[in-house]
Protein backbone atom coordinates (compact mmCIF):
# COMPACT_ATOMS: atom_id res chain seq x y z
CA UNK A 1 0.00 0.00 0.00
CA UNK A 2 1.49 3.63 -1.33
CA UNK A 3 1.29 6.39 0.49
CA UNK A 4 1.08 10.42 -0.80
CA UNK A 5 3.55 12.42 2.25
CA UNK A 6 3.24 16.09 2.08
CA UNK A 7 5.35 18.41 3.54
CA UNK A 8 3.70 21.42 4.55
CA UNK A 9 -0.41 19.94 4.85
CA UNK A 10 -0.85 22.52 7.74
CA UNK A 11 -0.55 25.20 5.03
CA UNK A 12 -3.12 26.68 2.93
CA UNK A 13 -1.27 25.18 -0.13
CA UNK A 14 -0.56 21.70 1.35
CA UNK A 15 -4.02 21.66 2.36
CA UNK A 16 -5.04 21.85 -0.98
CA UNK A 17 -3.05 19.05 -2.23
CA UNK A 18 -3.78 16.62 0.40
CA UNK A 19 -7.62 17.25 -0.86
CA UNK A 20 -6.54 16.77 -4.30
CA UNK A 21 -4.61 13.80 -3.63
CA UNK A 22 -7.66 12.20 -1.48
CA UNK A 23 -9.99 12.72 -3.82
CA UNK A 24 -7.53 10.43 -6.06
CA UNK A 25 -8.14 7.80 -3.23
CA UNK A 26 -4.07 8.05 -2.38
CA UNK A 27 -3.39 7.31 0.67
CA UNK A 28 -1.50 10.00 2.89
CA UNK A 29 1.00 10.79 5.53
CA UNK A 30 0.36 14.53 6.67
CA UNK A 31 3.66 16.42 7.80
CA UNK A 32 2.82 20.24 9.78
CA UNK A 33 3.59 22.10 12.84
CA UNK A 34 0.58 22.47 13.84
CA UNK A 35 -0.98 19.63 15.16
CA UNK A 36 -5.05 21.22 15.76
CA UNK A 37 -4.75 21.90 12.37
CA UNK A 38 -3.50 18.84 11.14
CA UNK A 39 -6.16 16.69 13.15
CA UNK A 40 -8.76 18.73 11.58
CA UNK A 41 -7.39 18.04 7.84
CA UNK A 42 -7.41 14.40 8.56
CA UNK A 43 -11.18 14.61 10.35
CA UNK A 44 -12.49 16.45 6.99
CA UNK A 45 -10.57 13.92 4.63
CA UNK A 46 -11.80 10.99 6.11
CA UNK A 47 -15.38 11.94 5.77
CA UNK A 48 -15.28 12.47 2.43
CA UNK A 49 -12.87 9.55 1.38
CA UNK A 50 -12.30 6.10 2.11
CA UNK A 51 -8.14 6.56 2.38
CA UNK A 52 -6.23 6.28 5.29
CA UNK A 53 -4.48 9.60 6.32
CA UNK A 54 -1.94 9.81 9.05
CA UNK A 55 0.02 12.81 10.46
CA UNK A 56 3.61 13.86 11.59
CA UNK A 57 4.43 17.38 13.79
CA UNK A 58 8.06 18.48 12.91
CA UNK A 59 9.69 21.39 13.23
CA UNK A 60 11.34 21.95 9.45
CA UNK A 61 14.07 24.36 11.42
CA UNK A 62 15.32 21.33 13.92
CA UNK A 63 17.03 18.49 11.47
CA UNK A 64 16.26 15.76 14.51
CA UNK A 65 12.90 16.50 14.27
CA UNK A 66 12.69 16.07 10.31
CA UNK A 67 15.04 12.72 10.95
CA UNK A 68 12.69 11.56 13.08
CA UNK A 69 9.15 11.92 11.30
CA UNK A 70 11.06 10.59 8.23
CA UNK A 71 12.76 7.49 9.89
CA UNK A 72 8.79 6.46 11.41
CA UNK A 73 7.52 6.97 7.86
CA UNK A 74 10.62 4.73 6.72
CA UNK A 75 9.94 2.39 9.04
CA UNK A 76 5.86 1.63 8.47
CA UNK A 77 5.02 2.95 5.09
CA UNK A 78 5.59 2.73 1.88
CA UNK A 79 6.00 6.18 0.11
CA UNK A 80 5.66 6.92 -4.10
CA UNK A 81 5.22 10.59 -4.00
CA UNK A 82 6.85 13.56 -2.17
CA UNK A 83 5.39 16.68 -2.10
CA UNK A 84 7.93 18.61 -0.60
CA UNK A 85 6.63 22.30 0.13
CA UNK A 86 8.56 25.39 1.19
CA UNK A 87 7.87 28.86 1.16
CA UNK A 88 10.28 31.71 -0.32
CA UNK A 89 10.62 35.47 -0.35
CA UNK A 90 11.52 37.69 3.41
CA UNK A 91 8.39 40.21 4.53
CA UNK A 92 11.36 42.51 6.22
CA UNK A 93 15.16 43.43 5.42
CA UNK A 94 17.61 40.44 6.59
CA UNK A 95 18.93 43.21 8.92
CA UNK A 96 15.59 43.51 10.81
CA UNK A 97 14.97 39.91 11.82
CA UNK A 98 17.40 38.55 14.66
CA UNK A 99 20.01 36.08 14.20
CA UNK A 100 17.37 33.30 15.66
CA UNK A 101 14.54 33.84 13.40
CA UNK A 102 16.70 34.45 10.08
CA UNK A 103 18.03 31.14 10.82
CA UNK A 104 14.96 29.50 11.60
CA UNK A 105 13.81 30.98 8.41
CA UNK A 106 16.82 30.33 6.21
CA UNK A 107 16.25 26.35 7.27
CA UNK A 108 12.58 26.39 7.11
CA UNK A 109 12.62 27.85 3.16
CA UNK A 110 15.91 26.33 1.85
CA UNK A 111 17.38 23.66 3.60
CA UNK A 112 15.11 21.36 5.16
CA UNK A 113 13.56 20.18 1.91
CA UNK A 114 16.52 18.61 0.54
CA UNK A 115 16.88 16.34 4.03
CA UNK A 116 13.44 15.50 3.63
CA UNK A 117 14.28 14.31 0.24
CA UNK A 118 17.74 12.83 1.38
CA UNK A 119 16.09 10.91 4.55
CA UNK A 120 13.00 9.61 1.84
CA UNK A 121 14.87 8.88 -1.14
CA UNK A 122 15.58 4.90 -0.11
CA UNK A 123 12.09 4.46 0.24
CA UNK A 124 10.69 6.60 -2.66
CA UNK A 125 13.27 4.10 -4.66
CA UNK A 126 11.73 1.32 -4.25
CA UNK A 127 8.96 1.92 -6.65
CA UNK A 128 9.47 1.99 -10.12
CA UNK A 129 7.98 5.80 -11.12
CA UNK A 130 8.08 7.78 -7.54
CA UNK A 131 7.44 11.25 -8.02
CA UNK A 132 8.99 13.95 -6.07
CA UNK A 133 7.05 17.75 -6.48
CA UNK A 134 9.17 20.71 -4.95
CA UNK A 135 6.76 23.44 -4.65
CA UNK A 136 8.32 26.81 -4.24
CA UNK A 137 5.89 29.20 -3.09
CA UNK A 138 6.57 33.18 -3.39
CA UNK A 139 4.21 34.99 -1.52
CA UNK A 140 6.63 37.90 -0.95
CA UNK A 141 9.27 39.43 -3.90
CA UNK A 142 12.41 37.47 -3.57
CA UNK A 143 15.37 39.17 -4.18
CA UNK A 144 18.53 38.24 -5.68
CA UNK A 145 20.06 36.56 -3.24
CA UNK A 146 17.33 34.19 -2.41
CA UNK A 147 16.60 33.79 -6.39
CA UNK A 148 20.40 32.70 -5.93
CA UNK A 149 19.55 29.64 -3.45
CA UNK A 150 16.19 28.53 -5.22
CA UNK A 151 18.74 28.75 -8.39
CA UNK A 152 20.57 25.81 -6.45
CA UNK A 153 17.94 24.06 -5.43
CA UNK A 154 16.20 23.81 -8.81
CA UNK A 155 19.83 22.70 -10.45
CA UNK A 156 20.23 19.88 -7.57
CA UNK A 157 16.77 18.66 -8.90
CA UNK A 158 18.29 18.55 -12.22
CA UNK A 159 21.52 17.18 -10.83
CA UNK A 160 19.38 14.27 -9.19
CA UNK A 161 16.95 13.83 -12.26
CA UNK A 162 20.36 12.94 -14.21
CA UNK A 163 21.68 10.72 -11.79
CA UNK A 164 18.44 8.82 -10.79
CA UNK A 165 17.39 8.42 -14.54
CA UNK A 166 17.61 4.45 -14.52
CA UNK A 167 15.97 4.24 -11.02
CA UNK A 168 12.77 5.88 -12.41
CA UNK A 169 12.24 8.42 -9.87
CA UNK A 170 11.62 12.12 -11.27
CA UNK A 171 11.69 15.54 -9.54
CA UNK A 172 9.66 18.43 -10.46
CA UNK A 173 10.53 21.89 -9.56
CA UNK A 174 6.61 23.73 -9.08
CA UNK A 175 7.05 27.67 -8.63
CA UNK A 176 3.95 28.81 -6.58
CA UNK A 177 2.13 32.71 -6.51
CA UNK A 178 0.78 34.02 -3.40
CA UNK A 179 -2.20 31.97 -2.21
CA UNK A 180 -6.08 32.66 -3.74
CA UNK A 181 -8.50 29.86 -2.90
CA UNK A 182 -10.16 29.78 -6.24
CA UNK A 183 -6.85 29.96 -8.36
CA UNK A 184 -5.28 27.28 -6.09
CA UNK A 185 -7.68 24.84 -7.01
CA UNK A 186 -6.74 24.70 -10.51
CA UNK A 187 -3.43 25.24 -10.24
CA UNK A 188 -3.30 22.31 -7.96
CA UNK A 189 -5.27 20.29 -10.31
CA UNK A 190 -3.02 21.34 -13.13
CA UNK A 191 0.11 20.37 -11.41
CA UNK A 192 -0.88 16.79 -10.57
CA UNK A 193 -2.58 16.29 -13.88
CA UNK A 194 1.15 17.17 -15.59
CA UNK A 195 3.00 15.16 -13.43
CA UNK A 196 0.74 11.84 -12.51
CA UNK A 197 0.06 11.59 -16.64
CA UNK A 198 3.86 12.12 -17.02
CA UNK A 199 4.09 14.64 -19.00
CA UNK A 200 6.11 16.63 -16.98
CA UNK A 201 8.56 13.85 -16.53
CA UNK A 202 12.46 15.18 -16.20
CA UNK A 203 11.69 18.67 -16.54
CA UNK A 204 11.08 21.53 -13.93
CA UNK A 205 7.92 23.65 -14.26
CA UNK A 206 7.87 27.04 -13.70
CA UNK A 207 5.28 30.17 -12.57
Amino acid sequence: MNFSVIRGADTSWGKSFAKALAAENRHLILIGTKEALLEALVREIVRKHRVLVHYLVADDADTGSIIAACEKINDRFDVDLLINYAETGFHQRLEDYDIRTLDRKLKTNHASGILYLHQLLPNLLLHAHAQVIDLWHCPYPVPAWEQALLTFNKRFAEHLNSELNEAGLVIHSVALPGYTAPESGERVAAILEDVMSGTAEKRLLTR
